[in-house]
């Protein structure tokens, strides 16, 4: 997180003068200047502009200075301080501190202050916010859908050591490429007492919500698909009293278990009823592994609505395979979360599940790899059956880690080259369109 904004002006007898900060709260040492000024005049070049990054007690300091102006008007630098853990965009604000610190400086002492608060405002612009809330009976899922999606928790974990029930409405903050998402997950043991009279905790649920997903499984429907549809109609109501701008869709959950040669028919016949009863939009999600590319499809679905970064991202995805076959396209974030994935319709499900584990343990080793020896990608060839390709994108600033290919038709040689293609559409996303 940006702490704040600094001008440092210069005076010829006592040196060093504070011109503005922003905001007023920020604290700025005589010792933290004397570092950035010393900083500053160690490079003894003076013939162009030098932006420098120092660490200052757990904070990162970026502090620009153009050098031509030193020898007549001294040492005018601006600075932006940061959280050292600070995840946003560093190229990008270099460039924006720069291209600041030239319009700064071109006016007048009278002038600069005014014109720092006017465009202050411009590098603490936040990320889009958005409440998602999590709705549905015991024992559905919620839970383990919030780990495994936002928390990149291994499904496997899960469907042999069941999470804790949810007590209560417990709040929790994500970051997701663009947006930032409050997620409210709520007791399947008080849902009743929510959708009923409880006001306090309907408002703490339903108010300013964005995105409501109710969630219920195959076995709930089949035995109790009446208390399903008035928990819906409930919900409707609730809504319309709290948040009429809201969102409303549905999980049905666990379809593993529904028998295979059944499942089309069976969904279609309940997206039918969905849509002609509520005109709302239902998934059909499972966390088994061979299927649980269902909930990762669900998501994109849900928050491409509000996320350009996710649109653009599947987008690329899509464009990069769209001339292959039997390939499939994924990207996580620094949770090994997976963000967005794609596939040919011709690619053999029944490997997602083994492509996925298989990355999954190769995540630490990879990173640790990535951070000690400089290595880039590693490839998994399994001669004519399944060739995968996993390469660190070198996007962490985004909350992007890992761009992972596979493909039961492509070479080595071949995934290598598409994997270029695709850095290549994302830097020029990231680091040139987005400057805009």
């Amino acid at each position: 997180m940006i702490k704040g904004l600094v001008i440092l002006g210069w005076d010829q007898k006592i040196g060093s003068v504070l011109e503005a900060k922003y905001p007023k709260s920020l604290e700025i040492t005589s010792n933290l200047t004397n570092k950035i000024y010393m900083t500053h005049a160690y490079n003894e070049d003076f013939i162009n502009e030098e932006l420098i990054e120092i660490k200052y007690k757990e904070k990162t300091i970026l502090s620009y200075c153009d050098k031509k102006r030193v020898s007549e008007c001294g040492y005018e630098i601006v600075i932006i301080v940061l959280e050292e853990t600070e995840k946003d965009n560093i190229y990008k604000l270099r460039n924006q501190l720069i291209s600041f610190g030239n319009s700064l400086f071109s006016k007048s002492k009278e002038e600069r202050k005014k014109y720092f608060m006017e465009n202050v405002g411009n590098f603490f612009k936040k990320q889009k916010a958005r409440k998602v809330l999590l709705l549905g009976r015991p024992g559905t899922g919620k839970s383990s859908i919030k780990k495994i999606i936002f928390e990149g928790m291994d499904p496997k974990n899960l469907l042999y050591e069941p999470l804790e029930p949810t007590r209560g409405i417990t709040p929790s903050v994500y970051s997701w490429l663009d947006l930032k998402l409050g997620l409210f997950d709520t007791s399947g043991q008080e849902l009743q007492q929510l959708l009923g009279n409880d006001m306090k905790d309907q408002t703490l649920a339903f108010e300013n919500c964005d995105i409501i997903i109710y969630l219920f499984d195959f076995p709930s429907w089949i035995s109790r698909e009446e208390e399903v549809l008035k928990d819906i109609e409930k919900i409707n109501e609730l809504m319309k009293r709290h948040e009429k701008n809201a969102q409303l869709v549905c999980f049905i959950h666990k379809i593993d278990l529904i028998e295979k040669n059944e499942r089309d028919e069976i969904e279609k016949r309940i997206k039918t009823i969905f849509k002609e009863k509520y005109g709302i939009p239902i998934f059909f999600t499972s966390i088994l592994p061979k299927i649980i590319y269902s909930l990762y499809n669900a998501f994109y679905e849900i928050l491409s609505r509000y996320s350009e970064d996710t649109i653009t991202l599947k987008s690329i995805l899509d464009n990069i395979i769209k001339e292959s076959k039997q390939t499939m396209a994924y990207i996580t974030n620094q949770n090994n979360s997976i963000i967005v994935q794609t596939m040919t319709k011709n690619f053999s499900t029944k490997l997602i599940n083994h492509t996925h584990k298989l990355i999954a343990q190769l995540n630490q080793s990879f990173e640790n790899m990535t951070e000690n020896d400089d290595i880039e990608h590693i490839i998994i060839s399994g001669g004519k059956l399944i060739n995968i390709i996993m390469n660190n994108l070198n996007l962490n600033k985004f909350n992007i880690k890992n761009l992972v290919l596979v493909s039961q038709t492509l070479s080595p040689n071949k995934l290598i080259s598409l994997v270029g293609k695709t850095r290549l559409k994302l830097n020029n996303y990231y680091f040139y369109q987005k400057e805009k």
